[in-house]
């Protein structure tokens, strides 16, 4: 295979996970790490021509990383935001140079090309027709963060979707009307269960039980409940839609692993909303979880953004440049939280001056929650054409590539060989248990 195919192909989430990880490209986690400081800082500042250099360096270093993503197929684009390995034969004063010449040299393709939307922006934001305007740019920044929000929870709802339908497209789609257990028990069990433990670990343990009053010593109750109570509205709305995709065997596996993870993490989002709310002290563990919910994001963004376009013909996301693609996002993420922050000091009466960042990355998890709900509740009774749609796509794939072993050495599936390979499938995908109808009146 060619390095034009190569590129062309769609990326898995191992390819994305490598990408993020490979020495090549972590130099960029410094200069984001370090610019996005650095910019807060500035933006921070009582000056006006700062606040406007902040603003300014957001939206530049954004674009120069999406440019570099862009235009990575260039050999000086990629020679340049790669990290070129050392020469074998050098002394150790020479590896310490060529380190810091080599990280340095990583950052000027997403350097150069973002300095031409910086200067056009600052010098406009500095300008006597424009420096009126820097706060209502910096509010149109802070306001992108309920569009990441949005973002975010589609961008899951998508990844998981993709996760598990690449799995049940392999089970029968045949009618099934046996009777069972409902599978609306054991959702409302798991959900219970897991509101309650991580929040007796993550709220009522971080606290003496001496300190905790009543109420606080029924927290994890309570949560579990209102969680459940979600659920069961849920269920309820979509009573229809669940029992058309509980007629076939694929649809409804597909219909009960994909709807538990998504409700585990809604579950989730709601937790960290109330803990922010709760909360507005942050101490190193909130800031590393919303670190990992970000890497989380970026990864389901470029992944799921992957699979739609290619699927479209469209290649401009692939495991070449998806860690660039990311680092735009986390860069214009990183500088709505800024905005956030810094409009809250600047802007001493109004909405925006009462709300601190930890109210506001709160309430752009309820978004993300009530996201990922409506785009559940919207699919549910419609799985079918998904799991259609993708095994026409995947019996494509399986035709235009090598043949597998039984046509190698001349031999095919018998049924019960066919069956048995469904049953494993069945494992990856617990098989949901239903009435009749799909529910317990």
């Amino acid at each position: 295979m060619d390095e034009v195919d190569e590129l062309d192909e769609t990326p898995t989430v191992t390819d994305v996970v490598k990408n993020l990880l490979d020495p090549s490209t972590l130099p960029h986690v410094i200069l984001i790490g370090v610019s996005g400081f650095i910019l807060y800082m500035i933006s921070s500042s009582s000056s006006d021509s700062l606040f406007a250099l902040g603003i300014a360096g957001f939206i530049g270093l954004s674009v120069g990383y999406a440019l570099t993503a862009w235009m990575q197929e260039m050999n000086v684009i990629h020679k340049f935001s790669h990290f070129q390995p050392l020469p074998e034969k050098t002394t150790f004063l020479e590896k310490i140079l060529l380190y810091f010449i080599r990280i340095v040299s990583a950052w000027i393709s997403p350097l150069m090309l973002g300095l031409i939307p910086f200067t056009l922006i600052s010098l406009y934001l500095t300008s006597d027709s424009g420096k009126d305007q820097a706060i209502y740019w910096g509010i149109a920044i802070a306001g992108m963060f309920v569009v990441w929000s949005f973002a975010q929870g589609r961008a899951l709802s998508t990844s998981l979707r993709i996760f598990v339908q690449g799995r049940a497209v392999k089970i029968a789609s045949i009618e099934r009307n046996s009777k069972r257990f409902t599978s609306t028990s054991i959702h409302m069990t798991i959900i219970g269960v897991f509101a309650a433990v991580t929040y007796w670990i993550l709220v009522s343990g971080a606290n003496s039980t001496e300190e905790m009053s009543f109420i606080d010593m029924l927290g994890a109750i309570l949560f579990a409940l209102v969680a459940v109570a979600i659920q069961a509205l849920l269920f309820w709305r979509t009573t229809d839609g669940r029992i058309a995709d509980s007629r076939r065997k694929d649809t409804a596996a597909f219909g009960f692993a994909w709807g538990l993870f998504m409700q585990l993490f809604v579950t989730w989002h709601l937790l960290s909303a109330l803990r922010r709310f709760m909360f507005e002290d942050w101490g190193l563990f909130l800031i590393l979880e919303e670190f990992i919910l970000m890497i989380i994001t970026v990864i389901a963004a470029i992944w799921s953004l992957a699979k739609g376009a290619h699927q479209r013909g469209f290649k401009m996301f692939n495991e070449k440049n998806a860690v660039f693609w990311g680092l735009s996002f986390g860069m214009a993420y990183s500088g709505s939280i800024a905005m956030i922050s810094v409009l809250g000091s600047k802007l001493t009466e109004g909405a925006i001056g009462t709300l601190g960042v930890s109210t506001t990355i709160g309430i752009g998890h309820l978004i993300t929650a009530f996201t990922m709900l409506m785009i559940h509740s919207w699919r549910i009774g419609s799985l079918e054409q998904w799991l259609d749609s993708a095994r026409q796509e995947y019996s494509v794939i399986e035709a235009d590539g090598e043949p597998d072993e039984s046509q190698v050495d001349g031999t095919e599936d018998t049924p019960e060989e066919q069956n048995l390979d469904t049953d494993i499938e069945l494992v990856e995908i617990p098989d949901p248990v239903l009435e009749d109808d799909g529910f317990v009146e």
